[in-house]
């Protein structure tokens, strides 16, 4: 695969192509996907510390035999590609309202209709009933306690010598 777009890294891994660009070159190695890769299959993102974001895409061939994974390191606000991708609308919509990334000028919908006190998949978001609620088990088992041994499912009882 040849791009006219500098890419950060390459490489075949799982039967996918796995490229990294930086976030300035993120629209056009799109653009450039999409001449020979016009199924956008999903758009996600890993919060990794403060304002630190991976966004990632995969696109694929029509048939899927082929497929490719894009990264970049973002600091909190990409580009769009609905405009490249028309599906990756919805995809764009969850990232910027679960992890609270500006994706393009920001100013959309929401991919859902439930309010969040914050962006519940960032890292540094704390679920409050499980900060509130207590364990309800021990953290560590008695130290008399001892596990029934169980026998492999389709194993009767009266099998074992």
């Amino acid at each position: 695969m040849i791009f006219s777009t500098e890419l950060i890294a390459s490489e075949l891994r799982d039967g996918s192509h796995w490229i990294v660009v930086s976030n300035d070159n993120w629209v056009a190695v799109h653009r450039e996907l999409a001449s020979l890769y016009p199924r956008f299959e999903w758009l996600t993102a890993v919060h990794h510390e403060d304002d630190n974001f991976a966004i990632t895409t995969m696109v694929s061939t029509a048939d899927l035999s082929e497929s490719v994974v894009t990264s970049a390191r973002v600091a909190g606000e990409c580009a769009s590609l609905v405009e490249i991708f028309a599906q990756s609308d919805f995809y764009e919509r969850e990232v910027i309202q679960m992890f609270g990334v500006t994706i393009g000028d920001g100013d959309r919908r929401k991919a859902f209709d439930v309010e969040f006190p914050g962006h519940p998949l960032r890292r540094d978001f704390a679920l409050t009933p499980r900060q509130e609620t207590q364990w309800p088990g021990a953290v560590e088992p008695d130290a008399n306690a001892r596990r029934r041994p169980s026998l492999a499912p389709g194993v009767f009882a009266e099998w074992k010598s």
